[in-house]
């Protein structure tokens, strides 16, 4: 009888403790987070953007010299072309026909058609032979380059050679057309290994017309890593966190990387491990990894002994559809599994299994665009789908009768991230980022608008919602420090936009905000200061920008803090 009465009352008593966690939640006027909130705070933190450097202007071509005899040249024989028609190339010559050319222009006209071939990623050379051009015909000799043979420099290293190696030289072919692409292509794969460095140069080959490319492969450190603290954390589980990540490159000699992070703060630990591989030669790479997160609240929640834990396990492929150093292309597949559960008094309130698959497309492209020295624009678009399965009957039946996001859910992602240079030491910095969420989404998937990359004026996981999006602009100053650091000073301004159910159901606003979605705003200045010896401090002051309509109170946050002023400081040292 005993037994069966405990068993029967369980069910009864988590009802009970859940429905006093959420009224303790509506009655002190703070939101709790849980473990898919959390664990979302620590992916963003994992993932920070980063932008590569802008190109550098062109250099200026030098003019014709206009003295000496002339010539006038009507047409033109191109002898030896055969990857570009003979036609398209004599186009490229029009502007010269029919007028009196000195012999450096005629030169110079010859050397459009070396940048023609090489606007199209061909080497070339051209050739003027001795000849006659009194009837007014111009003899072009092209010999387009042909590849000799791969050459590897000896030497001893942890990586194999061999294989670095095919992958430089996979898409070379003895005695055949190469294009700058193809060059490109392998040498940057190569260096895209951990741990490898490969530099090629090209050489006169043993035939006439050919090229060899001399590569040099030697290693760069085994250990690698970084570590820190910030103030980027959760109000309820202590804001001052330190991070640290620790990879081991190039272990096997195949560019493989082993890498171990961990988060800790006063309520939190967060620890992951991965492991990434090469498959083939081509760039399709291969990865696994395992996180587990551990929370306990404090605060206004301390008295509740509410606590949680995420467990995800993942695995990935990437491959670049288009590498070089002006654009690259790159498509991903992730697929996870995570358990995330969060209890109080010692009973589970929430036991969430959620299976994601996520295709992305991310791509970056270099410009002269501009006129200041151009820019460089960084774009990702992506697609999840998955499906959350709640393994509590008492979240189950409440899900059933409020958001429903058990079972299949999608969304749509998409960044767009811009630099460009206005002057020497000037740039803006533009990025966009939104989820269009298709159904009502588990927390863990949400979309979220506070925070250090959020809108600043914010706490993390303000303002999150299903669907969501966000704007930034920054305008960089970057100051001199005597070649030995880096200083970036810069203003912003953050705007966003949350919708926190795509789908509302009836009392599904127990705040009475009557407000689904709703916008932030906010702006402040930078600082940021870079040591060439890897050391970092980035210093962020931000100002929220009118009133807050997802905050609990006029002048309280989510979280329960103080509406006003926020300052976001983090400091690191790589090695």
């Amino acid at each position: 009888m005993r037994t069966a009465c405990s068993c029967g009352e369980r069910p009864i008593v988590r009802l009970a403790i859940g429905a006093a966690f959420f009224c303790a939640s509506a009655a002190q006027a703070q939101v709790a987070p849980d473990a898919g909130q959390l664990q979302r705070q620590i992916d963003q933190n994992l993932q920070r953007p980063v932008v590569a450097p802008s190109p550098a202007a062109p250099a200026p071509i030098s003019g014709a010299d206009h003295r000496g005899p002339k010539v006038v040249i009507r047409r033109v024989d191109i002898v030896g072309a055969k990857l570009i028609p003979v036609t398209e190339l004599a186009a490229q010559l029009d502007p010269y026909f029919n007028r009196p050319l000195t012999l450096s222009e005629v030169q110079t006209a010859a050397q459009q058609l070396v940048g023609y071939y090489r606007e199209r990623g061909w080497f070339v050379r051209v050739q003027l032979p001795t000849q006659d051009v009194s009837d007014g015909t111009l003899r072009i000799n092209i010999v387009e380059g042909r590849f000799g043979r791969l050459q590897v420099a000896p030497g001893t290293s942890r990586v194999r050679r061999d294989f670095v190696s095919t992958l430089a030289g996979r898409d070379l072919n003895a005695d055949e057309p190469y294009s700058l692409s193809q060059l490109e292509r392998g040498l940057l794969l190569a260096n895209d290994l951990p741990g490898v460095r490969a530099e090629g140069t090209l050489r006169p080959g043993q035939a006439p017309g050919t090229s060899d490319l001399a590569l040099q492969i030697s290693d760069t450190p085994l250990f690698a890593g970084l570590v820190g603290a910030n103030n980027f954390g959760n109000r309820f589980t202590g804001r001052g966190q330190g991070f640290g990540t620790v990879r081991l490159d190039n272990p096997s000699g195949f560019g493989d990387q082993l890498q171990i992070s961990g988060i800790l703060s006063e309520r939190l630990d967060y620890e992951s491990v991965s492991y990434s591989a090469p498959v083939g030669y081509d760039g399709l790479r291969a990865s696994v990894g395992y996180g587990q997160l551990h929370y306990q609240l404090g605060k206004e929640f301390a008295d509740l002994d509410a606590r949680g834990q995420s467990r995800t396990l993942y695995a990935g492929l990437s491959y670049p559809l288009l590498r070089s150093t002006e654009r690259n292309i790159t498509v991903g597949l992730d697929v996870s599994h995570a358990r995330l559960e969060d209890e109080a008094f010692d009973v589970t309130l929430r036991r969430r299994d959620i299976q994601l698959a996520t295709l992305e497309l991310r791509g970056d492209a270099r410009d002269g665009w501009g006129g200041g020295g151009g820019g460089v624009t960084a774009a990702r678009l992506s697609l999840e789908g998955g499906r959350a399965a709640l393994r509590i009957a008492a979240d189950r039946d409440q899900d059933a009768q409020s958001a429903g996001v058990e079972g299949g859910f999608a969304a749509l992602g998409v960044e767009l991230r811009r630099d460009q240079v206005l002057a020497p030491a000037l740039y803006l910095r533009g990025r966009f980022a939104s989820q269009l969420a298709f159904n009502n989404l588990a927390s863990s998937q949400q979309f979220s608008l506070g925070g250090p990359y959020g809108v600043r004026g914010y706490p993390v996981n303000e303002g999150s919602g299903d669907s969501g999006a966000l704007m930034q602009l920054e305008l960089h100053s970057l100051l001199p420090m005597l070649g030995i650091a880096n200083l970036d000073g810069y203003a912003f301004f953050d705007a966003g936009v949350t919708r926190q159910h795509q789908t509302p159901w009836r009392g599904w606003d127990t705040a009475g905000s009557g407000r689904n979605t709703y916008p932030l705003y906010a702006s402040g200045v930078g600082l940021a200061w870079t040591h060439t010896r890897g050391f970092a401090i980035n210093g962020i002051f931000a100002v929220p920008l009118g009133n807050n309509p997802g905050g609990t109170r006029s002048d309280q946050d989510q979280d329960g803090g103080s509406t006003g002023p926020r300052v976001w400081l983090t400091a690191s040292q790589s090695f």
